[in-house]
């Protein structure tokens, strides 16, 4: 499945989170892209702890798999 650019812009947790969301997958890229982001940060905003909390969540409970 081929997905289009990701926007990394504004705020990249926020469209990388929603895009794994939508998508049910998350790749290696996207976890490399994801972690970037995160350690990029000094501190993340209540809006992106809880994307990060949702997005651990679907992992674990198999709402997202991880493709390579």
């Amino acid at each position: 499945m081929a997905l289009g650019p990701v926007n990394l812009s504004d705020n990249p947790v926020d469209e990388l989170v929603k895009r794994i969301l939508a998508s049910r997958q998350i790749t290696r890229a996207d976890q490399e892209r994801f972690m970037s982001a995160l350690l990029s940060k000094n501190s993340l905003s209540d809006s992106e702890r809880v994307q990060v909390d949702q997005l651990f969540d679907a992992l674990r409970n198999g709402r997202v798999r991880v493709v390579d």
